[in-house]
């Protein structure tokens, strides 16, 4: 099973001041956090930078772990992210577009709460810092459009109406975009994680955020409590877990949690933050958050997995496997599963051996090292460029490549790759290197070119193979020929060798002509 981990990080044309990039850039740790957990499970992974190149090769996976928060420098393309993958039917993690574009919206959210009896502290939308105020103060100011606490400090509480007025005004102009204003709850703040699957929803232990700040600070969990380590805010903000709840509120919260996740169509995984009035413990739901940061070292939602006793790997299994039941596809997993990370040669669909060489399917933990052999240009002066220009660019091209690739092995020392490509029913073409300077000049090529005959003609079931080579590269005519091939053409001035041009032979067999060679009666 191939599955692409989607994610995204905003450019220099981005809004993002450089503080809060802090905010989206943890996402590196959480991919790749992602990934090893996933390669635990024997399941190939690769990370994708979201762009135009990366979502239309999302077609070639199984699964899109979707990380992904936005496009290039535009924040608000999440829905249209996974709308794109919605289009494409492939299996993805996270909630779907037209959840992921209400939930954005937390003056549009809040309607929907309000409209389906879910308690959320009373609101207003400021498009202007004149418009009129009916809230009781006091209230939170913080931009509609955003997450991650983003345009929210220990400053964002108004008392009076000059001073709510200027944080409208400062919210507008930050951040283009209109204000919330929302009555503020004094008391406790907890959180709680479900899982949502096709069966239903799960919550997980509840968190709560515990403030040791003095008492003319306001306890809210601004961008620096949640973000800067080396602010005192995020000091002295402490979230645990479980959080101590009375039983009847403990399942209040949970209740409204699974509703609020129900009432925006919420899938797959989410968070949702609630304060807790002082006085009569009356649970608002003050945020729903789809797709919430499961970074494995600070994350709300990983914390509450680690409570009901998962670890990291057991956390991202759950979430993938749910992904893929939503898209009645559950046995990917099992199948992918049952190999157990196994490397085998033969027996199963990793590849074979021939005498003492061994081949193995290219799998994306070998991009390192194809990468580091295609970019030896006197390794390859009589190979076409690599297309792939980096090695993450190589790791998506092995993911989605339809060719018979393979490392080939000596022993357990690997020395070379080799392809059968641009397959057809009846035939296909056929190439080599030996990347290891060890093993070149000792007559490899011509087993290597047996080899792959065998697995063409016996394996594959075709009935020619062709292949090519410069005229200059008298190795492989020898391995060619030597196999049994015979010369059929040339294509002239086609291969470009420093300043020249040269002619390229091309050569083939087929599987009549092999066997008897290998009988002894060609």
């Amino acid at each position: 099973m191939k599955v692409a981990i989607l994610y995204n990080i905003p450019g220099e044309g981005s809004a993002r001041s450089k503080t809060e990039m802090t905010a989206e850039i943890e996402v590196l740790e959480t991919v790749t956090a992602a990934k090893r957990s996933l390669e635990e499970r024997g399941i190939e992974a690769v990370p994708l930078q979201c762009s135009l190149e990366a979502l239309f090769s999302l077609k070639n996976f199984d699964l899109v772990f979707n990380l992904a928060e936005g496009f290039g420098d535009d924040l608000r393309a999440e829905p249209n992210v996974a709308g794109f993958i919605e289009l494409l039917g492939v299996p993805y993690t996270g909630s779907p577009p037209r959840a992921l574009e209400v939930a954005r919206d937390k003056g549009l959210s809040k309607l929907i709460l309000e409209r389906e009896g879910i308690s959320t502290p009373r609101f207003q939308l400021f498009r202007t810092p004149d418009e009129p105020f009916s809230l009781d103060f006091p209230v939170i100011v913080k931009p509609a459009l955003e997450d991650a606490s983003i345009g929210i400090t220990f400053d964002s509480i108004a008392r009076d109406e000059t001073n709510l007025r200027a944080k409208v005004a400062r919210i507008l102009e930050t951040y283009d975009q209109p204000a919330l204003v929302e009555e503020y709850v004094e008391g406790r703040e907890v959180n709680a994680a479900l899982f949502i699957g096709p069966y239903g929803a799960e919550v997980l232990p509840i968190s709560e955020i515990v403030f040791n700040l003095p008492d003319d600070v306001p306890r809210i969990l601004g961008f620096e409590a949640k973000w800067l380590e080396e602010s005192p805010f995020f000091q002295n903000t402490i979230p645990i877990c479980p959080a101590p709840l009375e039983p009847e509120l403990k399942d209040r919260i949970e209740i409204l949690a699974k509703e609020a996740c129900s009432a925006l169509g919420i899938e797959s995984y989410a968070r949702v933050d609630f304060r807790i009035r002082e006085g009569d413990d009356e649970p608002f739901v003050i945020e729903v958050n789809p797709n919430p940061c499961i970074n494995p070292s600070g994350s709300g939602f990983a914390r509450a997995a680690a409570a009901a006793g998962m670890d990291y790997p057991t956390l991202i299994e759950r979430l993938a496997r749910s992904a893929l039941d939503r898209f009645r596809k559950g046995h990917l997993w099992t199948e992918a599963g049952s190999k157990d990370g196994k490397e085998g040669m033969e027996g199963d669909d990793e590849g074979f051996s021939a005498g003492e060489l061994g081949f193995r399917r290219v799998r994306a933990k070998d991009a390192p090292l194809l990468f580091r052999w295609f970019e030896d240009r006197e390794l390859t002066r009589y190979m076409e460029p690599s297309s792939s220009l980096t090695i993450d660019q190589l790791e998506v091209s092995i993911l989605c490549s339809k060719d018979e690739d393979f490392v080939i092995y000596w022993g357990d020392a690997a020395i070379g790759f080799a392809s059968l490509y641009d397959r057809t029913p009846c035939t296909c073409e056929i190439s080599y290197l030996i990347g290891d300077p060890d093993y070149r000049g000792r007559g490899l090529g011509r087993k290597i070119v047996d080899a792959l005959l065998d697995h063409g003609f016996s394996r594959l079931g075709l009935k020619s193979i062709f292949a090519s080579a410069t005229v200059e590269n008298l190795s492989s005519i020898r391995a060619l020929e030597g196999a049994g091939f015979r010369r059929i053409g040339t294509r002239r001035d086609c291969s470009r060798l420093g300043e020249f041009c040269l002619d390229d032979i091309l050569f083939d067999i087929t599987k009549e002509e092999h066997l008897a060679r290998r009988s002894g009666c060609y």
